[in-house]
């Protein structure tokens, strides 16, 4: 995890970031009240049209192959000066997938990008920063770029979660391949 205003690495999630001392206390000052917005997709700008409804769809397919997550996505246009502050404060205030998914039992990512300022940024639950790692967000996100510039967004967007579902299969496969440790074995 790195601290989405400074970029500090961080090894756990700290109340406050010992760089530049960010707080979600201090992103609720700056952001105010939770915006609405849909479980899957929020598009306040009005830009995805006619193709809304495939990406929903998409991203319940995802959904379906990794029941655990939510992955939501959320277009939005110069409503903060960072994305990434922006989507990191969302993703732990606004409650996209399931009630209970807090803390190491959220499992949750969420795309934000801002199509006034061509950034994105993407941000995963806590407990899935132990299979994602920041490189395999970079890599996602890095992936979706050339269309997001472009502002084909539905593309990118279709992109990035390709990316990150094709991602997570593997690590999926490594997960079941690995030997079951019983407990004579840790004895």
């Amino acid at each position: 995890m790195k601290c989405p205003s400074c970029l500090e690495p961080l090894t756990q999630a700290p109340a406050e970031c010992p760089r530049c001392g960010l707080t979600l206390q201090r992103l609720d000052e700056k952001f105010g009240a939770i915006p609405r917005q849909s479980p899957f997709l929020t598009d306040q700008t009005g830009r995805l049209g006619s193709t809304a409804d495939r990406i929903r769809k998409h991203l319940r397919s995802f959904h379906g192959s990794f029941p655990q997550c939510f992955f939501s996505v959320l277009l939005t246009s110069g409503v903060a000066d960072s994305i990434s502050e922006y989507t990191f404060w969302l993703a732990n205030r606004g409650r996209f997938g399931k009630l209970e998914a807090v803390g190491s039992a959220n499992f949750d990512l969420l795309l934000g990008i801002d199509v006034g300022r061509k950034t994105a940024a993407l941000v995963v639950g806590y407990g899935l920063e132990a299979y994602l790692s920041e490189r395999d967000l970079e890599r996602a996100l890095a992936g979706a770029s050339a269309a997001f510039w472009a502002g084909d967004y539905a593309s990118g967007i279709f992109l990035c979660v390709d990316l990150v579902s094709e991602r997570m299969k593997t690590i999926v496969k490594e997960l079941e391949q690995k030997p079951a440790v019983s407990a004579e074995d840790v004895k």
